[in-house]
């Protein structure tokens, strides 16, 4: 059976994410809220690329790495799902207001990162998790 629909991670559905992971969520996500784009966004840009996509949590602080570690990357991955989302809505209805523009380079790491979640991110954390057994 496949490791990323098993009974176990139905039951930790219902589950809150841990309170570091929510948080830093929502530090990468706040920048997005505002009216106005700028290098903050830049940052979580590459934040959410680095932790997300990539896995690298060298740098995030102690309670976060363990948050994330004590969690499967298939759950974390979810976790980050509505995020993205907004990131990507946020700059999308930024570029609108800008004709003839190319895409910034925020928006396109953001739809980057979309693109993987929605296409890459199951195979790949499904490899990991089969790795581990």
């Amino acid at each position: 059976m496949d490791p990323l629909s098993s009974a176990n991670d139905d039951e930790n559905e219902l589950e809150s994410v841990p309170l570091p992971i929510q948080t830093f969520l929502w530090r990468q996500t706040n920048p997005f809220l505002g009216a106005k784009i700028g290098k903050l966004h830049e940052a979580s840009c590459v934040t959410f690329e680095r932790v997300v996509v990539q896995n690298i949590l060298h740098g995030l602080s102690p309670s976060l790495s363990d948050a994330i570690n004590s969690v499967s990357r298939w759950r974390f991955v979810r976790a980050t799902f509505p995020h993205i989302v907004q990131c990507c809505a946020s700059l999308l209805s930024e570029a609108i207001g800008r004709d003839d523009t190319p895409m910034s380079g925020s928006l396109v790491k953001m739809l980057y990162i979309l693109h993987w979640l929605l296409l890459d991110s199951a195979n790949e954390c499904y490899d990991v998790e089969s790795r581990k057994v």
